[in-house]
């Protein structure tokens, strides 16, 4: 197992709001983290994790945000990464990190990889995107509710949906 997945999945947490037991139910940690590792090269991905730990191990629920206003939001080389992080948990689709990331962190854009570009991972990625998640819904053209399901209110968190004599 790869000894920084606790702390991609914690800060994966933190930047989403969804618990890590949440995103571990996606199935797609590992494909994440070897995405983002894949993108921003080892020296990088060395510097989030260990500020990620640094950040998220504050006992005080006050200390960890200001480290994370300071250390994370505040970074030109770490806040890219996190928006990008973010963007692939919630959309299914990641965007590579811009050449001026590159030139500013001095490193190369990975072979193969066109600064900018955007692209869904795989079709899991479009299938389990949180913001079908947060909204009740699911993506359109997977995981299809069946007939007559746009008749039935969207289903938020713990909550127990209606049975369909209560919807008619």
């Amino acid at each position: 197992m790869n000894p920084n997945r606790r702390s991609f999945l914690d800060l994966s947490a933190v930047l989403t709001g969804y618990s890590a037991t949440d995103l571990e139910g996606t199935g797609l940690v590992d494909d994440y983290q070897a995405l983002l590792e894949g993108q921003v090269g080892p020296t990088v991905t060395a510097l989030l994790y260990s500020t990620a730990r640094r950040v998220l191990g504050h006992a005080s629920e006050p200390a960890r945000a200001h480290a994370m206003r300071v250390e994370i939001l505040a970074s030109p080389t770490l806040w890219p990464i996190c928006t990008m992080l973010i963007q692939v948990w919630y959309t299914g689709a990641w965007t590579n990190l811009s050449a001026a990331w590159y030139a500013f962190v001095g490193e190369q854009p990975p072979k193969g990889v066109t600064p900018g570009a955007s692209h869904v991972p795989s079709a899991q990625s479009y299938e389990l995107q949180l913001s079908y998640r947060g909204a009740g819904a699911h993506p359109p053209g997977a995981r299809p509710t069946g007939h007559g399901g746009w008749s039935i209110p969207p289903v938020f968190g713990d909550a127990i949906p209606p049975s369909t004599e209560d919807v008619l």
